[in-house]
C-alpha cells in the first residue's frame, strides 16, 4: 500500500527542517515534488509523491537517526504495552521510519536468538519461528511506535486464507506428489507480505509444494530494506526481489518478469507459454498502476485460466478504475471477482493501540479484491 496524504509529506519536510537543518528539509521537499521519476497516487483527497530515483546507499546506516515518536528503547523489551504517539498514527509518514524498523527487528531477533538456535528444533521449524519473530516485531513496531503500510495481521489473514484456498484447489484438481506454484507480488515495500506468503507455503504444505515467490518494487530504498528483512526472516532462498525501473514513460515490469521466469521455460519453447504463467498475483503497489499493470500482464500471457489475482486497498484508496475493469471482465465471463471487506492495516483489530487522534479520522474501511480467471484473458 502506498501512502495517502500530501500534507503528511509536507509535515515530514517541516520536521526535517527543524530536526536536520533547513538545507536537508528543502532537499526532501524538492525530492517529493520532482517531476522526473515521481509516482503520484490520488485517493479521495489524499496524494503521495514517491521519488523512484532516491539514493538508498545510506538508508540502512541511518537507523541510528530515530525520531522522538519512535521511542528510544529498540533494544529493550519491558513487556509493557505502549500506544503510538498521535504524530505517528494512521497515514503518518516520517523520514527514516523504515530504517528504524530494521533496527527494531534486528534487536527483537537478538533477544530471542537463543531459542531459535535450540538444537532440538528442526531446520524447517527454525525458519518458521524466525519468520514469525520478524513479522511479530514488525507488527509490534507498527502498533506501538509508528503506523506503516504493511498489509498487517487482519488483511494478512485474508491474504494467507486466499492463498491456502487457491493451493488446496490446485492440489485437488491436479493430484501429484509435488505441486509447483509461481507467486508474484507488485509492491514489496519492506518485505512483510512476501515473508508472510512464503511462511504460509512452508507451514501448510512443506515439501508437497515447490513454490517460487517474486516480489517487485520501484523504490530503491524499499528494495534495500525488503532484501534485508527477507534475509533476516531466512527466506532469501525462496523469495526473489526485482527492482522496477521507470524511464519517464513506462515501467519495465513485464520485461523483468520475462527475464526472471525465462529459466522455467523449456529450451525448445520459442515463447512464454504455460511454464511462465503466474499462478497467484498480489497487487499492492502504485494505486494508479493496478489496472494498467494487470492489463500488461494479461497481454504478455502471464495471466491465464486458473490464475488468481489479489489486490489490496481497493476501497480505502478508491481504485475505481481497477474495480470497474475486473467487474467488466466478470460480466464478459473472463473472471470471477469479489471484494472482501476489511480495515486499513493497524487500525482495527489492534484497536487497543489506536491513538485518540486516529479514532477521530472518518473511516478506516478497506477492501481486498480477489479475482479468479475462468478462461485465458
Amino acid at each position: 500500500m502506498e501512502g495517502w496524504k500530501h500534507k503528511a509529506r509536507t509535515k515530514d519536510a517541516d520536521a526535517a527542517i527543524e530536526n536536520e537543518g533547513a538545507e536537508a528539509g528543502r532537499g526532501l521537499a524538492e525530492a517529493w515534488q520532482r517531476e522526473a521519476g515521481r509516482v503520484v497516487v490520488t485517493a479521495l483527497n489524499r496524494t503521495i509523491y514517491r521519488n523512484s530515483n532516491a539514493n538508498p546507499s545510506h538508508l540502512l546506516h541511518q537507523s541510528s537517526i530515530i525520531m522522538d515518536c519512535f521511542g528510544s528503547d529498540d533494544d529493550e523489551d519491558s513487556g509493557s504495552i505502549t500506544q503510538r504517539d498521535a504524530s505517528c498514527g494512521i497515514c503518518s509518514f516520517h523520514p527514516h521510519t523504515e530504517a528504524s524498523l530494521i533496527t527494531h527487528v534486528r534487536n527483537s531477533l537478538a533477544l530471542t536468538e537463543s531459542s531459535i538456535l535450540d538444537p532440538s528444533i528442526d531446520a524447517r521449524n527454525v525458519r518458521v519461528q524466525r519468520a514469525d519473530r520478524v513479522l511479530h516485531a514488525i507488527d509490534q513496531f507498527c502498533m506501538t511506535r509508528h503506523w506503516m503500510m504493511h498489509i498487517g495481521p487482519e488483511k494478512g489473514d485474508i491474504l494467507t486464507g486466499s492463498l491456502r484456498e487457491f493451493i488446496d484447489a490446485r492440489m485437488s484438481s491436479q493430484p501429484s506428489p509435488e505441486t509447483s506454484l509461481v507467486i508474484v507480488e507488485l509492491g514489496s515495500y519492506c518485505g512483510y507480505s512476501s515473508i508472510l506468503m512464503a511462511k504460509e507455503c512452508l507451514v501448510s504444505y512443506g515439501n508437497k509444494l515447490d513454490f517460487k515467490l517474486i516480489t517487485m518494487e520501484i523504490n530503491p530504498e524499499y528494495v534495500s530494506i525488503a532484501r534485508e528483512m527477507i534475509r533476516l526472516s531466512g527466506f532469501d532462498d525462496v523469495i526473489t526481489i526485482l527492482e522496477i525501473s521507470y524511464n519517464g514513460h513506462d515501467t519495465n515490469v513485464v520485461p523483468l518478469l520475462q527475464e526472471e521466469m525465462k529459466p522455467k521455460c523449456n529450451e525448445k519453447q520459442q515463447d512464454f507459454s504455460e511454464e511462465s504463467t503466474i499462478d497467484l498475483l498480489f497487487i499492492d503497489h502504485d494505486k494508479d498502476s493496478y489496472k494498467s499493470d494487470l492489463m500488461k500482464l494479461e497481454a504478455a500471457g502471464f495471466l491465464r485460466c486458473g490464475t488468481r489475482v489479489i489486490a489490496d486497498n481497493v476501497i480505502f484508496a478508491q481504485i475505481d478504475d481497477y474495480l470497474e475493469y475486473v467487474k467488466r471482465r466478470q460480466e464478459d465471463g473472463v473472471v470471477k471477482t469479489t471484494t472482501v471487506s476489511c480495515h486499513v492495516e493497524y487500525s482495527n483489530d489492534e484497536s487497543s493501540f489506536v491513538s485518540a487522534a486516529d479514532e477521530n479520522l472518518e473511516s478506516f474501511v478497506d477492501g481486498i479484491e480477489i479475482t479468479d480467471y475462468l478462461i485465458d484473458p
